[in-house]
This record gives structure tokens, C-alpha cells and sequence, in this order.
């Protein structure tokens, strides 16, 4: 960061707001309801307790800036005042703004200046985040008052040349925002309508501010999420159906750790099956770190909805969720929950039919709506074998479910983008429809595929949520609206079917490809991309001391993570 003007000197005070009052109703809820991007939003977000920042200084420095402003000849169109938003997921770092104000480095956003000069704040209430919403989704907003003053248009910029402060302006914003609609994706609807506000000191040295006077935070208020679509009611039946499905419980046990026993029992979505026979107590001995596991494992392990069996990279994974079977026993679970959370850990257990069972938080997943479990923070069990573990009891009357390949997960994205693209504009009846879509799946892979190890940090999958695999995975299943145009294309498929036919190998071919041109062009200046691109993964945590602590008796850690991976010697195959 840059000396400058930092935060306020006077500490900051919190004032709670009821939210009967007509200051909730002005100061909180209208600034949100009136930033909405999504229709949705209006009866997803469900806002609680509030407070109202009260900082001397910090409104001082606000109003000092406007009326310096003004004095140099600004309109009163660029000193319009508007609203910005910041998302927290911990109410004391939200808190923390009434004293220091928004400081620079708030963001790993790059794409419009570098985040050590300046602050990245929101322009609409409801795209807070790379990641999209989910059910269930909690945390905190904080309301930012702005008066954004001289605004400048800047190409996205993804390299690590950051596009520096312009002289003479205050706030830089996305030339791709008129590009922006309720039906853009949320991924890219965060990243090209972000405000980035700088203050440059008057010496000339391009030296930034800390704190830029023109952001004043006025409000920070909790929410809540709630996906009207997952909430919708079910036919009776089907409920009841689901619920049974959801409450089976293939076993019921003990967990120990250490001295620590827990009652517990493997909840399963999908039916009556379990991979492994387990002992009446399980004890954990190793852990291993969430960076380490990452290396072992499939990236699709942790990007993949999937309850049954699926083969992932050579190996056959099964998910299911570990519980307490007692209700006193839920608070010790939870507390050991917050622990390997905290610690970043996955504790092993070695089956004796050559797998594992691998316990991890349930953020270690990228989360969707349809996952199957009811709650936010939950114990899931991974189950991890290189043979697969289903039993084919009868081979007459019962087919054994096949597993989908990472290669198939791999490409779904890339074909969902590549139909959507195909359904924008009509065909040319002379061209081959396979044709057609091999060249939108060369332009997708040119675009997500950048290859840069340099490239920006991103903490999500490089794919927009629209085509996540899930999401694609759905759409090859889903019940086509029936058209003109869609008649079309069934004659055309009963007159010429080879046409529709794509092998799989040629879209991976197209993936391949698209990467190795990106790594060719690796010195270019600016790379446009459809989204961003991801950036290596954080710094592992030493297994070697971690341990879980509080009321669960440590983890026994003399095993690192290096033993770990030795025992696991068909995860690296």
C-alpha cells in the first residue's frame, strides 16, 4: 500500500437501527432495493439487524473532498452522490470500515487498476461476489456513500502490467458495463461493474491515499439468502420420495479422536448404498492439508455435484454426509466442524479394501443449490477408491449405473456455451452443424484459456457460472421449447444426421489447442477474456503442526502430509 492520508482519527461508532424505523426503511433499504441488478434479488435477500457508521472524520474528509472538488471546476454531474457496496463474511472486518474507512488492497480484482492504489466497491447491491448466490447464502453488506467525481472508461486488463491511477480522474470503470444486463452472468456482472475509486496526492509524485476521501461508509446491514426456486413446494409425493432418500443412513457409528468419541452416522443421497463396510468405530489418526489434498485429487472432485459414484481421473469418488446421530452430540460435532475449517484440515481414515475416506468442510466444494443437503457448514465424507465399488447384484435385471468421465465433465461447459451461441443466430443451411459449433468451441477456448501461470488470483473456477458444469449437465436433460426454429433443426437432423455428430476427442482436441495458443502468446500485453483467469493456488498449511484444538482432541499430525501422500500412492496414477 501507499502512505497518504489514511484512515479517520477519531474512532468510529456503530448506531443500531431498528428495523421498524423510518431510518432502516431510507438509509438501508433503499439504497439496497434501488441497486439491484437481478429481478430475483427483490425476493431473495432478506436484510436483518443494521447499524449506522457515525465517524466524525471520516465525513469531514468526505465533504472536504466534494468541496476541494467543486472548487477546481468539477460539475455538479461528476459530484452527484451514488451508492457502492462491499460484501464481509466476518462482521468485525465489516465493522473495522467505521474507523478506518475503505482502504486499498480491499480486493483481489486487477482488472481495472492495480488494488494497492486503489478500492474495488460494487455499483449494484445484489453482484457482490465471483461466486453466484446460493440458498442459504448469509453474511454482511456495508453501504458506501460516493461521490465518484471524474470517471474514466479503461479496457479490462488481465495481466500483470495493472493499469495505473489516471491523472486528473478519480474512478476508473469497465469499458464492458454497457455490455452488462439481467442477463449476464453473475462471474462476469461483478467483475465489470466495479467502481475503482484512487486519490492521488496534490505533490505530483503519483502517490495514492490510503483511504479515498470520495468513498464514506454510512451503513453495514446482515442479509440473508433465500433461492425462491429451491423453496418452491413439491408434489407430495415426490417430497416424501426426496426426503427418504435424504434421511438413509447406510451407517451408524462411532468417530474417535483421540479421547474424543463422537456418535455419528453417513447420510446418503443416493439410496441404499455405501462403498465401504465400515467398523462400529471409525478412528482418525492423519490429517492432511486442504493444498496437499487438492494436488492429490481430481480438480473435478471439488467442482463436481455428485452423490453416487462418478470415476474422476482414474479414481471412483462417492460423497455422503457425516452427522450426529445424537442431539447432544451436535454442538461437539460443530466444534470440531469449525476446526478443520479453521485449520484448513481434512482428517484420512485408510479403508482396508484400499480406499480412503477423506472427512472435509462443506466450503471445500463449490457450492450449488441442488446438492442435496439442507444446510450451509456440514462434515462430508469422501469416499476414494481406484476400483470402482459398485456391486452388480443381478446382471439380468439390474444395469450397473455408469460413471461419468472427467473428459465428458470436462468438455459440458464448452458445448453449453458453444449451443447457446448456435441459438443466437440462425444457421446457414450449407454449413454442418458440427461445423459450427467447433468453431464457437475454438473462440471459448481462446478465451478461458490464457495459460498464464502470473495470471491474477482468482478464488473461483475460471468458468462463468451460466456454463458450470452442473448447470450444463442439466441442460443436456432438459425439455427443449418447441419452435419453428426448432423444427428446423429436427428435419434437418432426420435429413442429415452425421451433421449434429461431434466426437469427444475433437472437443478436447479444441480445449488442448486453445490452451497452447494462449501459452504461445504469453508475452502479450492484454489478454481479453471471458472470464478471468485463475491464478496459482495459496500457500499450502504445514500438516506437520496443525492439529485440532478446543474441545476435540488433536489429530495425531506425527504423520505429515508427505506420509500421507505416500500411503495414497494410487491417488498420483
Amino acid at each position: 500500500m501507499e502512505s497518504g492520508n489514511g484512515g479517520a482519527s477519531s474512532k468510529g461508532v456503530l448506531v443500531p437501527v431498528s428495523e421498524r424505523s423510518d431510518a432502516f426503511q431510507s438509509s438501508i433499504l433503499a439504497p439496497l432495493k434501488s441497486a439491484y441488478l437481478y429481478e430475483e434479488s427483490r425476493q431473495s435477500f432478506r436484510y436483518k439487524s443494521a447499524v449506522l457508521v457515525k465517524n466524525t472524520a471520516l465525513e469531514e474528509k468526505y465533504n472536504a473532498f466534494r468541496e476541494k472538488r467543486r472548487k477546481v471546476g468539477y460539475s455538479e454531474e461528476e459530484l452527484k452522490e451514488s451508492y457502492g457496496f462491499l460484501l464481509f463474511e466476518d462482521i468485525n472486518q465489516a465493522n473495522a470500515l467505521s474507523e478506518t474507512g475503505v482502504l486499498t488492497g480491499n480486493s483481489t480484482c486487477t482488472t481495472l487498476g492495480d488494488p494497492s492504489k486503489g478500492v474495488y466497491i460494487s455499483m449494484y447491491s445484489d453482484c457482490l461476489d465471483l461466486n453466484r448466490w446460493y440458498h442459504g447464502k448469509s453474511g454482511y453488506i456495508a453501504i458506501i456513500r460516493l461521490s465518484k467525481g471524474r470517471v474514466k472508461q479503461v479496457l479490462e486488463n488481465y495481466t500483470q502490467n495493472f493499469t495505473a491511477p489516471t491523472v486528473g480522474f478519480d474512478c476508473h470503470v469497465s469499458e464492458q458495463l454497457p455490455s452488462v444486463s439481467p442477463k449476464t452472468s453473475s462471474f462476469l456482472a461483478f467483475e465489470r461493474t466495479q467502481y475503482y475509486m484512487y486519490e492521488l496526492l496534490d505533490d505530483g509524485s503519483n502517490v495514492t491515499i490510503q483511504s479515498p476521501s470520495a468513498a464514506c461508509p454510512i451503513a453495514i446491514v446482515s442479509f440473508s439468502y433465500t433461492d425462491t426456486k429451491a423453496t418452491l413446494e413439491e408434489p407430495q409425493e415426490k417430497s416424501e420420495e426426496k426426503k427418504l432418500i435424504r434421511q438413509y443412513f447406510p451407517w451408524r457409528g462411532q468417530l474417535q479422536i483421540g479421547p474424543q468419541v463422537y456418535d455419528v452416522g453417513l447420510r446418503s443421497t443416493a439410496g441404499a448404498l455405501i462403498p465401504a463396510v465400515l467398523p462400529p468405530v471409525v478412528k482418525i489418526e492423519r490429517a492432511i492439508s486442504m493444498f496437499s489434498l487438492r494436488q492429490l485429487l481430481p480438480r473435478a472432485a471439488f467442482e463436481t455435484c455428485f452423490s453416487g459414484e462418478v470415476f474422476l481421473d482414474g479414481l471412483y469418488c462417492s460423497l455422503c454426509e457425516l452427522v450426529s446421530s445424537e442431539v447432544e452430540e451436535t454442538r461437539s460435532l460443530s466444534l470440531l466442524l469449525q476446526e478443520i475449517k479453521a485449520k484448513d484440515l481434512a482428517p484420512t481414515i485408510q479403508l482396508n479394501d484400499g480406499g480412503f475416506l477423506i472427512l472435509l468442510h462443506s466450503t471445500h466444494f463449490l457450492t450449488y443449490d441442488d446438492t442435496g443437503s439442507s444446510v450451509t457448514d456440514v462434515l462430508q465424507g469422501m469416499f476414494v477408491f481406484p476400483n470402482s465399488q459398485v456391486i452388480q447384484r443381478d446382471t439380468k435385471f439390474r444395469e450397473k449405473k455408469l460413471a461419468i468421465s472427467s473428459e465428458i465433465l470436462h468438455v459440458l461447459p464448452v458445448l453449453s456455451y458453444a449451443e447457446g451461441e448456435v441459438e443466437k443466430t440462425p444457421i446457414d443451411p450449407s454449413e454442418e452443424l458440427c461445423e459450427v459449433l467447433a468453431q464457437h468451441m475454438q473462440n471459448y477456448a481462446s478465451l478461458i484459456n490464457p495459460g498464464l501461470a502470473s495470471s491474477p488470483t482468482r478464488e473461483v473456477s475460471i468458468f462463468p457460472d451460466q456454463y458450470d458444469v452442473p448447470d450444463a449437465h442439466k441442460h443436456l436433460y432438459s425439455s427443449p421449447e418447441w419452435t419453428n426454429k426448432a423444427w428446423q433443426s429436427f428435419r434437418s437432423y432426420l435429413s442429415k444426421p452425421e451433421s449434429f455428430q461431434l466426437p469427444l476427442s475433437k472437443a478436447s482436441e479444441i480445449l488442448a489447442a486453445g490452451q497452447e495458443e494462449r501459452m504461445e502468446d504469453f508475452d502479450d500485453d492484454v489478454y481479453i477474456c471471458l472470464s478471468s483467469p485463475e491464478g496459482p493456488p495459496a500457500e499450502p498449511v504445514g500438516t506437520e503442526s496443525d492439529q485440532l484444538t478446543g474441545q476435540t482432541s488433536p489429530v495425531n499430525s506425527e504423520t505429515p502430509a508427505d506420509t500421507c501422500k505416500t500411503n495414497m500412492t494410487f491417488l498420483q496414477s
